[in-house]
């Protein structure tokens, strides 16, 4: 799931006090455009947890307010859907509740947006640990005090009712269906005894599908040296498996591309409503996963099955 977060431009306040020597003047400007410099980067979007603590310490010793810090560290924490991050930094939060200020802020708009956020990490370590009751009443909290960011904990409310659902689902890896050069197949042979399959549903009318075929393609790639298969299910109504076939020459797809037979068993098992879709299995039929492939917690349930797998980066 994508994380829309608005960050407000840093701004540096001005100089307390003039100081009577030029030198002094361009120490103390040195000395606030390196603070502004880290703080930027404490928000900069792709940096991984161990280089933001390493960001976090020098904005510390830079001046940055800890404020800003601790916002940086909730804002990377919601972005990468990270919930052991989220919830370790969670007393921090807290405390930045607490002690808001608005003249300070970065990223959060007031204290009820701070609030909502820690009920949603409060949501997020109850629908970890199985707990229904706490989920709910979390995720509610977090929607009444912050009705802006709604679109987001809505979404969170599908996602957590789709996993029930496929909690309890095992996923026949014996059911036909064919490559998309015609020829016959199951789910279980292209699995071929390795850790994990990864299926990617798509189809050719679908602009984001073909957008992210290069991520696909690279996904494909990195994640067979760990053990997971990745293969693409084409959903074209039409000349399903010259449109795959031709495609996946033209892009030069290593990966095998599938096609469903014409009642769409999986299409309708694992709930594909939307396209384009992810979906992790592992060799025994459990989903592990069902969302979009940009969806932070793909990586998080692959780390599960290899916790040497990093994220792959759309191309």
């Amino acid at each position: 799931m994508k994380f829309a977060i608005c960050v407000l431009l840093l701004c540096s306040s001005g100089l307390a006090g003039a100081q009577s020597a030029p030198s002094a003047e361009a120490e103390a400007e040195a000395a606030v455009t390196a603070a502004k410099a880290k703080a930027q980067r404490l928000f900069a979007a792709g940096i991984s947890e161990k280089e933001l603590l390493e960001v976090a310490k020098e904005a510390n010793k830079s001046g940055v307010p800890r404020q800003q810090i601790i916002e940086a560290k909730l804002v990377w924490g919601l972005r990468s859907q990270n919930t052991d991050f989220l919830v370790k930094i969670l007393p921090e939060v807290e405390i930045l509740a607490e002690n808001f200020d608005p003249a300070t802020a970065a990223a959060m708009p007031n204290a009820d947006a701070v609030r909502s956020f820690i009920s949603y990490i409060k949501a997020m370590k109850a629908e970890s640990s199985q707990d229904e009751a706490g989920f709910k009443q979390h995720i509610l909290e977090a929607l009444w005090l912050n009705p802006q960011q709604g679109q987001v904990f809505l979404q969170s409310i599908s996602k957590h009712r789709l996993a029930d659902e496929m909690a309890n689902l095992k996923v026949d890896l014996k059911l036909p269906l064919t490559t998309s050069g015609g020829e016959a197949t199951t789910l279980n042979d292209v699995l071929g005894g390795k850790k994990a399959l990864l299926l990617d549903f798509w189809a050719s009318w679908c602009g984001p599908c073909m957008q992210l075929m290069p991520a696909l393609k690279h996904k494909a790639e990195t994640l067979s040296a760990h053990g997971i298969v990745v293969a693409a299910v084409n959903k074209d109504d039409e000349n399903a498996e010259s449109t795959a076939e031709r495609l996946r020459n033209e892009l030069s797809m290593p990966m095998p591309w599938l096609v469903e037979p014409p009642e769409r068993p999986f299409t309708k098992e694992l709930q594909i409503e939307s396209i384009p879709r992810m979906v992790l299995i592992s060799p025994d039929g459990k989903v592990l996963f069902n969302g979009h492939p940009e969806d932070p917690a793909l990586w998080v349930a692959l780390k599960k099955i290899d916790p040497a797998i990093e994220p792959v980066k759309a191309q």
